[in-house]
């Protein structure tokens, strides 16, 4: 089962059951300008971490006791000049201030970051600039990390040990980028609901995009719900949930 929402993160969570979801999955604005279309992803760090308190809040209430949260975000954003160079550390101590359990932090690798070609003064020690070409994903709980009831999970012994391992080697999108300018991996997606839920759990993710998270959730027999901001990228995705569907 599919639920897809238009419009914010924030008022759509709160449409969401307390405790109605077993993982959420996502990866919100990096507050990089990113063009949304329909927002602007540009705030002044402070607002940008005020803004991800509110929807943090409603992540929290609507996870089951025994549910996970996984967040992906830059670990690091280079030379940042106002002094929020490391946004996964920030929300890591939002996400505990709210009540958030810390259980670890995944590590993959963005080959597109690690191309790059900017390499500040070049050949001297002068500033040299420094870009971590990884991205992070903080693992959370809400009160409980194993989960209180047995379920399935179809998950291969290799997939299980490179999960486990805690530095993934994703692949990156290739081919169709669904119409979006950031879109998510739907090998890291997949690993992801495999690892940290069980068939016919609830998988929710606020900050929806394309849809990848849903479609890994509904290609492994889980209950997807996703939100976005933007209509067209729902509609983007409903047609990709359709499309994988018919080629499985």
């Amino acid at each position: 089962m599919v639920t897809l929402m238009a419009g914010g993160a924030v008022e759509n969570l709160g449409k969401l059951d307390t405790g109605s979801v077993d993982l959420i999955l996502t990866s919100p604005p990096y507050n990089i300008h990113f063009n949304y279309e329909v927002y602007d992803d540009f705030l002044p760090w402070p607002d940008y971490y005020e803004w991800c308190d509110e929807w943090l809040t409603e992540c929290y209430r609507v996870l089951a006791d025994d549910g996970r949260m996984l967040l992906n975000h830059r670990f690091s954003m280079g030379n940042s000049k106002d002094g929020m160079s490391y946004p996964l550390m920030h929300l890591n101590e939002i996400m505990v201030g709210i009540g958030f359990q810390h259980k670890s932090v995944v590590f993959w690798e963005d080959v597109t970051i690690a191309k790059r070609t900017a390499w500040g003064s070049w050949l001297s020690a002068s500033a040299p600039y420094i870009c971590s070409p990884y991205e992070g994903i903080l693992v959370m709980y809400k009160y409980e990390w194993k989960k209180k009831k047995k379920g399935i999970t179809k998950i291969s012994k290799k997939e299980f040990m490179e999960g486990c391992l805690g530095v993934w080697k994703i692949s990156p999108v290739k081919g169709k980028r669904r119409n979006h300018p950031a879109p998510f991996p739907i090998g890291l997606a997949e690993r992801s609901v495999l690892l940290f839920s069980y068939e016919r759990d609830t998988v929710l993710d606020p900050f929806a995009g394309s849809c990848t998270t849903v479609v890994a959730a509904d290609r492994h027999n889980r209950k997807g719900i996703g939100i976005d901001l933007n209509p067209r990228y729902i509609e983007v995705g409903r047609d990709w949930i359709l499309e994988d569907r018919r080629n499985r």
